[in-house]
């Protein structure tokens, strides 16, 4: 029923919600980089987004492979792996054009490069949690088609605006 639906998913939403102002903690914590680096107000969306998307490419594989029975609840540490692997690869190649992008708009190799890893870092982490966090939470009895977008969401961010920022003030301040 709809109002059932609803209901089941603005629980996770509302939960999501909440965490979400823990990335904006975040954020806000690094204030002074963001001042001196005006350019990552423009960047952390970007950063979010092709985590995100690599990381729920992995919950779509995973609630996938589940339903067709090729993985079970057993199997998080091989999913993770193979995330993993498919991580470092993909990450590393949109971190590789995304450095590309940033030397080509503001001619700053260093941060180009430190923005790149960043981004290669979060998708690699993106895409593990992606891949595990259904089966972990089939395992406890939560819908990963309803909790794992959502989970899934906050954490990547949280993690990929505190890794950004992290390493622009490790190496740039």
């Amino acid at each position: 029923p709809i109002r059932e639906r609803a209901f089941q998913r603005l629980w996770w939403l509302s939960a999501n919600l909440l965490l979400s102002l823990v990335a904006a903690w975040v954020i806000h914590s690094f204030e002074d980089t963001v001042e001196r680096f005006l350019i990552l107000a423009a960047l952390l969306p970007v950063l979010a987004n092709v985590s995100g998307c690599s990381g729920n490419q992995a919950v779509a594989v995973s609630i996938r492979e589940m339903t067709l029975g090729i993985i079970n609840t057993d199997d998080v540490l091989r999913v993770v792996r193979m995330e993993l692997m498919v991580g470092i690869i993909n990450g590393t190649l949109i971190g590789t054009m995304l450095c590309g992008l940033i030397v080509f708009w503001n001619g700053e190799l260093l941060f180009g490069v430190v923005v790149g890893v960043s981004l290669a870092m979060n998708s690699v982490v993106a895409v593990a949690l992606g891949g595990s966090i259904p089966l972990i939470l089939k395992r406890f009895g939560i819908d990963p088609a309803i909790a794992a977008a959502p989970i899934l969401t906050t954490v990547v961010d949280t993690l990929g605006f505190l890794i950004i920022l992290g390493l622009v003030t490790f190496f740039l301040m």
